[in-house]
């Protein structure tokens, strides 16, 4: 009795936790789409994700799977679109010469002889509370100059962390290269300068010291080609409703759902200077927001004709279902934001199809699946993409599914209690049962 009675009771305790195993089906899903147009065997297609999929997919897209028309699940791979990296070069460049003839000061610099082209030169220069202007000139030859660009470069350190010495301009050949530094000319009387009330300081970006300037070294350096820096997709989002905390800060909270790589604001306001701490939450309850990000924007006049700015905080997040953002105001009126932009490296979805078939669905929104492991995703990838020549195919709009199969434990979620009265039930016929042949085969004592 003892050896029917154990496996079952251990049976019915662990019946409730047993859950269907097998294959997937666009059943277990909450959302389907499908393709557009017919595929050929043996052939690469792209998709690219929307940023509804993304949204509705699970935080890494884990969940994502591609079904035939007989719905045999077809091995994929999601490929964010960054071309394969190259190796950025940084070279000391030699100060050759430098004149002052009072209105500028000229810097010439030669590259050593074996470099790439560059289009980058990071000045160091150790001081602080400058304004210049900035003309670059190129020379392969150090004879005849070429105009290059016109920029600036400043500090503000004494007043606000806001500093450029870095000159950027189209990539070049030329070994030899001519900085003029100069200082802005002075603003006509109508024009007056400007002044920043920021934290009990005056910012006046206009009242910069004129002053001599030390480089002590200059460095070059490549940069990444812009057909070679990645392809982002973004979401706008407009109407935002702003309040105010006790601080006299500015909070908006939005939906989003998506990733984040890049952050960006439209303020209205002609000049401002403040930091924005921006926040996700998977649930949107107050209490669960996390800190991820904090940067300082800004907008400022350097001269009548030339401004600075910079809207947007720059992080590699993670999907977050709400994000809020908290723009710190300090003494200042709050700023007028119009909308905010989220980008995130776009994501393609790439596959082989395995038969020439017309009817193919991307099927989604699962939490209980993981990441699946194809082996197509050892050979298409980012490096070796461009190796393989693919065709783009379409979705059609999402589709509700009929969303995850519950499990068996959560089918039979309901009958806990009953169950376990059975189990109580049996456990007492069991040892009942046990005491009295226990009893029956013990002697009586003469």
């Amino acid at each position: 009795m003892k050896r029917i009675l154990f496996p079952l009771i251990l049976a019915v305790c662990c019946f409730p936790a047993a859950s269907i195993a097998g294959t997937l089906a666009p059943a277990d899903f909450t959302y389907c789409a499908d393709l557009q147009g017919a595929v050929k065997a043996e052939a690469l297609y792209q998709v690219h994700l929307s940023d509804e999929i993304i949204g509705k997919a699970g935080p890494g897209l884990e969940d994502l799977r591609l079904f035939d028309g007989a719905g045999k699940e077809i091995p994929l791979t999601v490929i964010g679109n960054v071309p394969p990296f190259e190796a950025v070069e940084t070279y000391p460049l030699e100060i050759t010469g430098y004149d002052n003839d009072g209105s500028s000061a000229v810097v010439t610099l030669k590259l050593p002889q074996k470099h790439r082209a560059i289009s980058v030169l990071d000045l160091e220069i150790l001081d602080t509370d400058f304004k210049k202007r900035v003309l670059l000139s190129g020379s392969s030859d150090g004879k005849t100059w070429q105009s290059l660009v016109e920029d600036s470069i400043y500090d503000f350190s004494s007043q606000v962390d806001v500093r450029k010495t870095r000159i950027e301009f189209p990539k070049t050949d030329a070994r030899y290269f001519r900085i003029a530094l100069s200082d802005f000319k002075s603003q006509a009387p109508s024009q007056p300068s400007i002044k920043l009330k920021y934290e009990g300081l005056d910012f006046s970006v206009n009242g910069a010291a004129k002053k001599e300037l030390r480089i002590h070294s200059v460095q070059g350096r490549t940069q990444t080609p812009a057909e070679k820096k990645p392809v982002y997709d973004q979401k706008v989002f407009h109407d935002l409703a702003a309040t105010t905390d006790k601080e006299g800060n500015t909070v908006i909270t939005f939906v989003a759902g998506l990733p984040l790589d890049r952050f960006s604001l439209e303020v209205t306001n002609p000049y401002f200077y403040r930091t924005v701490n921006l926040y996700g939450s998977s649930t949107g309850k107050d209490e669960t927001y996390q800190q991820l990000a904090s940067q300082v924007i800004y907008r400022f006049p350097l001269t009548s004709e030339q401004h600075e700015e910079k809207d947007y905080l720059e992080q590699h997040l993670s999907k977050q279902a709400f994000y809020k953002f908290v723009v710190v105001n300090k003494n200042n009126p709050p700023l007028e934001i119009k909308s905010v932009t989220l980008s995130w490296v776009q994501q393609n979805l790439y596959f082989i199809a395995l038969k020439d078939q017309e009817h193919h669905s991307l099927c989604f929104g699962n939490p209980r699946i993981k990441q699946p492991d194809y082996d197509i995703a050892r050979f298409i990838n980012r490096d070796t993409l461009s190796q393989h020549p693919y065709q783009r195919l379409e979705l059609t709009s999402l589709r509700a599914g009929t969303g995850p199969r519950p499990t068996l434990g959560e089918r039979f979620a309901g009958y806990e209690k009953l169950i376990l009265k059975i189990v109580v039930v049996l456990l007492v016929v069991g040892m009942g049962f046990w005491l009295y042949t226990l009893m029956k085969k013990t002697p009586e004592k003469k």
